[in-house]
C-alpha cells in the first residue's frame, strides 16, 4: 500500500524530531489528558479513535489505542496523530507494535495535511476494480471504477466523446446484494465535473444527482462495505 509518506518524506531531520519529541512531552506533562486522536485512511475509509501517551524514548513515541487502530496502523504502516495542541495533523512512521499491550511505537514525524478531512462525504474502496455503464443520451460508455461516495466518483474509460457537452447522463451500477445473493442494479443521475488525459484511458469525474431511489441504493451499498472493510480489519488482528 502507498503511503503518504512514500510521496513527500525524506530522511528526517534530527533537529525537527526534537522539536517534535518536545511538543509531545510538553503533551505528557499536562494536568488534564491532552485529547488525542489516530486517524488512517484505509480503504479510502478513515479509522479514527482516541489514543493517551504511554512513553517517550528518544525520538520514538509510544501510544496506547484500539486493537482496530493497531490493525489499520500495521497495514498503513504509518498514522495520523491529532490533539488541540497541534493547529496540524502530524504524521507518524510505524516502528513497532505490542498488540498484548495496545501499544503502537512511531518515529519519523512530519507535519501533514489530512485530505479525507476535507470530503463532504464518507469514500470507499471496492475489493476489486468494478465495472460501471456510463448512459449519455442513447449512447453507452463501459468503464471501471476503484471507489465510490455519496458524492460521486471517477470513472477509468477508452471512450469520453460527448460526454463534457451532455444534459443526460446516468451511471449504471451492478453489486451483489449479500443479504440475497443476487444482483442489484440501479441507474444513478449525475454530471460531469471533469475529464483528465489527452488519449485513452481517460478519468472521468462525475457528481451525483441522486433521486430517492439512486441515493437509498447507494447509501446501503456504502454501509456494506463500510462493515466488510471493519471485518477485515479485525481479521488481521
Amino acid at each position: 500500500m502507498k503511503t503518504a509518506s512514500d510521496q513527500k518524506r525524506q530522511a528526517p531531520e534530527i533537529d525537527e524530531q526534537q522539536r517534535f519529541m518536545g511538543r509531545f512531552q510538553q503533551l505528557l506533562a499536562l494536568d488534564a489528558p491532552p485529547g488525542i486522536t489516530l486517524t488512517n485512511i484505509y480503504q479510502e475509509m478513515p479509522i479514527t479513535h482516541p489514543a493517551s501517551i504511554c512513553d517517550i524514548r528518544g525520538h520514538h513515541l509510544e501510544l496506547s489505542t484500539s486493537e482496530l487502530q493497531l490493525a489499520a496502523i500495521r497495514l498503513c504502516n504509518e498514522v495520523y496523530i491529532r490533539s488541540a495542541h497541534f493547529d496540524r495533523p502530524v504524521l507518524g512512521q510505524l516502528d513497532g507494535i505490542d498488540v498484548r499491550r495496545g501499544v503502537v511505537r512511531l518515529s519519523n514525524f512530519a507535519y501533514a495535511e489530512l485530505q479525507a478531512e476535507n470530503r463532504e462525504t464518507v469514500r470507499v474502496r471496492f475489493k476489486k476494480p468494478t465495472n460501471i455503464i456510463i448512459h449519455s443520451g442513447s449512447n453507452r460508455i463501459s468503464g471501471v471504477i476503484h471507489d465510490i461516495s455519496l458524492g460521486g466518483c471517477c470513472i477509468t474509460t477508452l471512450v469520453c466523446k460527448g460526454l463534457e457537452e451532455s444534459n443526460d447522463i446516468q451511471v449504471e451500477l451492478k453489486v451483489i446484494d449479500h443479504s440475497t445473493s443476487l444482483p442489484n442494479c440501479r441507474r444513478i443521475p449525475c454530471c460531469i465535473i471533469k475529464i483528465s488525459g489527452e488519449q485513452a484511458p481517460f478519468k472521468c469525474l462525475f457528481s451525483f444527482r441522486h433521486n430517492m431511489q439512486s441515493e437509498q441504493f447507494l447509501s446501503l451499498l456504502i454501509n456494506q462495505r463500510q462493515l466488510e472493510i471493519l471485518k477485515e480489519l479485525r481479521q488481521t488482528l
